[in-house]
């Protein structure tokens, strides 16, 4: 189970992170290559592993905003809430209906699709002069909001607050920033819920041992991959994201088509 969890854990950091859906790459590779399913445990220690890597990287703004009152940081905990009240009262639908029907590969490479090539139109027309600092709390519910479209596999979390933010005038590098910053509140609350359902319903599939290697290494790759990310988007476009999950998004309609 060790090389499986380290496996998704890396999976999850990098695709969580980059706009290219980390919920539906974590659907995806098991069905594909039919591994066993590490269940809840792993669930819990990625989430884990994300929040420590957003909060580990962004310290220094979050400790600012709270420092200097800063309103941003009160705008953040505003935008969380639509997405963490569907997550919370919707988390056993959503997982139901998207994840585990025999559908979920379809639903994923549509996402994949359609989400991308509105990636791309968002940022090609995007006037990219606004910054962070700029921020309103209008501007933060409608990425707040725009989160929400993440609980469809496929869709990408990263990848809508960032065409949110585009589509609000946010430069790339900015754009991502915020979705980062937008993210810790989610990941962390994520986190804490699956915990406690871990704690009433304690998962075989995993030791303690697995469970700390899946947290150690989502933490690490997870701070790669923001800082690649966020140096990448000063000087390139989304491009090459646009690109890979419209070939995946293929692959997977076909693949789909093909196992049936």
């Amino acid at each position: 189970m060790l090389p499986i969890v380290i496996l998704l854990s890396i999976v999850q950091a990098i695709t969580e992170f980059l706009p290219i859906s980390s919920s539906a790459h974590l659907l995806l590779v098991p069905w594909a290559f039919n591994l066993t399913d590490p269940g809840l445990a792993f669930d819990t220690a990625i989430h884990i592993g994300t929040a420590l890597a957003l909060l580990v990287f962004f310290w220094k703004d979050f400790w600012k905003m709270f420092k200097t009152k800063d309103r941003l940081l009160w705008y953040i905990i505003v935008a969380s809430i639509p997405a963490g009240l569907i997550g919370f009262f919707g988390d056993k639908f959503i997982e139901k209906t998207l994840h585990v029907s025999s559908y979920a590969p379809l639903i994923v490479g549509l996402g994949m699709i359609f989400f991308s090539i509105l990636l791309y139109y968002v940022d090609q027309v995007g006037k990219k002069r606004e910054q962070e600092k700029e921020i309103t709390l209008k501007q933060s519910l409608f990425v707040g909001f725009a989160q929400v479209l993440a609980f469809i596999p496929g869709a990408s979390r990263s990848g809508v607050t960032i065409t949110a933010g585009l589509w609000l005038g946010f430069t790339r590098e900015e754009a991502a920033r915020f979705s980062f910053l937008l993210a810790t509140p989610i990941s962390l609350g994520a986190g804490l819920y699956k915990a406690l359902e871990l704690i009433r319903n304690p998962s075989p599939n995993l030791s303690n041992f697995d469970l700390f290697v899946g947290i150690v290494v989502t933490f690490l790759a997870g701070i790669v991959v923001i800082k690649w990310l966020l140096d990448y988007l000063k000087k390139h476009s989304m491009l090459i994201f646009v690109i890979y999950r419209v070939v995946v998004g293929i692959g997977v309609i076909g693949l789909w088509l093909i196992r049936r």
